[in-house]
């Protein structure tokens, strides 16, 4: 099997710029949960900028069933917006429940469970990439840098240099026995 054959075929394959690490940021003070939220839109800037073959935009609609969820997703995304600056996605923005539905055929124009209606969406971008090829396109990568690639290995042990940082690692073939 291939370098992608353990990636998760059920995973959404998003490489989101943490809308929910900027919930807990602002809902619990947590500045921490706030550089989640830095971190997670540069990396996202970064694959999107260097992997265009591999990573896309991709819309995500937020439903709004009740008047009151309107406004209040409206302005966590805002505020989103604000944090994320220019990163090359497009801008949140509200789609009524006819032009939402239109973009999103699968969505419940009815909610199942209260049967409240649908009033809209908030309709925002996050990235989505393919994790298998970006595996192999990483292996690629690495083995034309010169190092030594190889599938179905288990560290026995890291190899540390005299400041305490890892510089490689003792791997024994789990299949074929070997060991390097």
């Amino acid at each position: 099997e291939d370098f992608g054959s353990g990636t998760s075929s059920r995973s959404t394959k998003l490489v989101h710029g943490g809308v929910r690490y900027l919930e807990k940021a602002v809902f619990q003070a947590d500045l921490g949960q706030l550089k989640l939220v830095f971190e997670a839109l540069h990396e996202r800037r970064v694959l999107l900028r260097n992997a265009p073959h591999l990573a896309h935009a991709l819309p995500i609609a937020t439903p709004c069933y009740h008047l009151w969820e309107v406004p209040y997703y409206w302005a966590g995304m805002k505020a989103y917006d604000a944090v994320a600056g220019f990163s090359g996605l497009s801008i949140s923005r509200f789609a009524t429940a006819a032009e939402s539905l239109a973009m999103f055929p699968t969505l419940a124009a009815r909610r199942g469970d209260d049967g409240a209606e649908l009033k809209g969406t908030i309709v925002y971008q996050d990235g989505q990439f393919d994790d298998t090829r970006l595996n192999v396109a990483l292996a690629c990568t690495a083995a034309h840098a010169g190092a030594t690639v190889a599938n179905y290995c288990r560290v026995t042990r890291l190899l540390k240099d005299e400041h305490g940082r890892v510089v490689g690692a003792r791997v024994r073939d789990v299949l074929g026995g070997g060991g390097g």
